[in-house]
């Protein structure tokens, strides 16, 4: 606790001395590693021997917890993984499971675990560099190989199509999963027996890698199991059975040791455990291999439970046997692993000190007049701020094109001029007048009736004049629309050039926000979320004024005579024909229609202008200088770096200072 305690002090006195930079970077992951292994768990090894493979996971825990303790293990075989029974002790009557995750072999551990099955093998070929010679060499040795040998070759294809399947999960820790789903599955080969004689390997279209974030179910856990490197069991456990303050404890179960059950990826798994492992009881039975396994790692402190095969027989008989063993465990265990860890925790602060006595070297090697490195996030802001730039002038250089130009087009692919006729044309259809003409309508000629001599007759262009004005005054918020749509379509077709910029505004200049004083750095943020989100765009306002939207301009772009009656009025005339009526039709669309698109050029041309303007702004308005740029990144911009001698003498200050609390806390000892 003092160790890490001391590392959290030097690392908030480092970052107060140096400005950033390497240094600083290096000293941080240093002290991260100090506090990582202060923090650790104290972890018990439990280790037996013998052919029966359930000794450890199913016969042990209920009688080692509590009765009423849930199962935690599977009856059939761990053999294939190491189960981390992390436990929390709580104010309760008996022991439940809070958690259970899964962690992954890298590639790395799976490579080793495929060299450690090919040398089983002894074939006595150069061992594989790859998955493509190991899967050669297994065919080969297929054919005359015995029921063991076919069964380490199928071990092999199983450990390749978990590689396969868990190729997003390779690496990763602490995935959850279900206790019952970890209960259920089980290893997709059988471990220690012989095969059938039907070749394991894999089809050349096998299925590929489970889509990331997939739910471990119990099938999927079955596909993926030989990729397993761990799962740990977080449990709350009765205080008054297990008093362990508010420290927790690992009992890491791991695979049994026996030769028919040996297998090249449980003994990889084993010996990493053991390597990292501060203490392992061996457990009641035969213990010749045990021992041999323990004597390879000297620095693990062996305890020997409870003489006999107690465990073996279920918890009544087993309950005084489980209460020596978790005796050990919380005795000579347990200062066994604070021992180890204290010792890993000094050793981890020793290795901060030497970082730090190297970046004081190493800024005393600096040229006095030469500033320290430019920090690592300040330059990815620099970085960042001038991609934004390159974009706006993109985007200024593309917008006349996107909008008003050959390239504008609306969600659907259709050109703002087409938008804008078919709005029109629906506008014009809907007018009353129509309806009145077309019901008249008989035998294909207009018929003067009562609808006519109920209302004005329609025979004089007034009435269309009229509607006509009507639909002039709609026109300005149809091409409004209709240029909101392609602004709106050309910003979302530039959107995925965007994306990038947003993600790396969000990672390396928001959390900045917090440390950043109120000197108008508040207004740089405001402008780069603006550059990288464009969202306004759509927002222009209204337009300037309504196309032909006065008294005189309505007159002049009406297309009938207004002193002319209609063609249809003479009820004996030839004008009467539907072919006159929807002739009219046509000229009044193609009027209205004329006026907006002409209408829809000087929305467009204004709306680039406008576009153009406030995108020139924003490029205006971004950080150049280096002042601007330490103030983004929570820097002060008016104060010189500290020439590096200085942070020399300040890092080798520190080191005082944390040798003189060292020595305070020897002398408390």
């Amino acid at each position: 606790m003092r160790t890490r305690e001391r590392a959290e002090r030097l690392l908030a006195a480092v970052t107060e001395a140096l400005p950033g930079g390497p240094h600083a970077d290096a000293t941080r992951a240093a002290t991260a590693q100090v506090v990582r292994v202060a923090q650790a768990p104290i972890s018990v090894a439990l280790l037996a021997e013998g052919d029966d493979d359930h000794v450890v996971s199913h016969h042990l825990w209920q009688p080692l917890l509590g009765d009423g303790a849930p199962a935690l293990t599977p009856q059939r075989s761990t053999l294939g993984y190491v189960t981390a029974v992390r436990l929390r002790a709580v104010a309760r009557e008996q022991a439940a499971v809070r958690a259970v995750s899964v962690s992954f072999l890298d590639r790395a551990g799976i490579a080793r675990c495929r060299s450690r099955l090919l040398d089983r093998l002894g074939d006595g070929q150069a061992p594989a560099a790859d998955w493509a010679q190991a899967l050669a060499q297994a065919r080969r040795l297929w054919p005359a190989a015995d029921g063991r040998c076919r069964a380490g070759l199928t071990e092999l294809v199983a450990l390749h199509r978990a590689e396969v399947f868990a190729e997003h999960l390779l690496g990763v820790a602490g995935v959850p999963a279900r206790l019952d789903a970890v209960h259920q599955a089980t290893m997709p080969f059988h471990v220690g027996g012989a095969t059938g004689g039907v070749p394991p390997f894999p089809d050349a279209t096998a299925p590929g890698p489970y889509a990331p974030g997939t739910e471990l179910t119990q099938s999927v856990l079955h596909r993926v199991f030989p990729a397993v490197r761990r799962i740990t069991v977080e449990v709350d456990v009765p205080h008054a059975r297990w008093p362990l303050a508010d420290e927790p404890l690992e009992l890491v179960d791991l695979p049994v040791l026996a030769p028919r059950l040996a297998t090249g990826r449980a003994d990889l798994l084993t010996e990493d455990e053991l390597g990292a492992a501060s203490a392992v009881v061996l457990l009641p039975g035969p213990r010749r291999d045990a021992e041999r396994a323990v004597r390879a790692y000297p620095h693990v402190t062996v305890l020997t439970g409870p003489v006999g095969a107690a465990l073996r027989t279920g918890p009544p008989a087993a309950a005084p046997a489980a209460d020596d063993l978790r005796d050990a465990v919380l005795g000579a265990g347990r200062d066994a692993g604070r021992a180890a860890r204290a010792a890993r925790a000094h050793a981890a602060h020793l290795d901060l000190r030497r970082v730090l006595r190297a970046a004081a070297a190493a800024l005393d090697e600096e040229p006095p007049a030469a500033p320290p490195p430019p920090p690592a996030a300040q330059e990815r802001l620099r970085d960042l701020v001038g991609r934004v730039g390159t974009e706006l002038t993109a985007l200024i250089d593309d917008v006349g094109r996107g909008v008003a130009g050959p390239d504008a087009r609306l969600d659907g692919g259709m050109t703002p001029q087409a938008a804008v006729t078919q709005r029109v044309v629906a506008r014009v259809h809907s007018w009353p007048q129509w309806a009145v003409l077309f019901a008249a309508v008989a035998e294909q000629h207009v018929q003067p009736g009562d609808g006519f001599d109920r209302e004005e007759p329609p025979a004089r262009p007034e009435v269309f004049e009229a509607t006509f004005r009507a639909t002039l005054r709609e026109l300005p918020s149809v091409v409004g629309e209709v240029v909101d749509a392609t602004v709106a379509a050309w910003r979302q077709r530039r959107s995925p050039r965007l994306g990038p910029l947003k993600a790396a505004l969000l990672d390396d200049v928001e959390p900045a926000r917090e440390r950043l004083a109120l000197d108008g750095s508040d207004a740089v943020l405001t402008t780069l979320r603006r550059a990288v989100q464009l969202d306004w765009l759509t927002r222009a306002g209204p337009t300037d004024g309504a196309p032909a939207g006065d008294a005189e301009a309505a007159r002049q772009a009406f297309p009938l005579a207004p002193e002319r009656p209609l063609p249809w009025h003479d009820p004996h005339g030839p004008g009467r024909h539907q072919v006159t009526v929807m002739r009219v039709r046509r000229e009044l669309v193609e009027a209205v229609r004329r006026l907006a698109v002409e209408g829809l050029a000087v929305e467009q041309a204004r709306r680039v202008d406008a576009i153009r303007h406030e995108l020139r702004e924003l490029r205006a308005a971004l950080p150049r200088t280096d002042a601007e740029i330490r103030a983004l990144a929570g820097a002060d911009p008016d104060v010189e770096p500290d020439p590096p001698q200085v942070l020399a003498r300040r890092v080798e200050a520190l080191l005082d200072e944390d040798d003189r609390l060292s020595r305070t806390d020897e002398e408390g000892r």
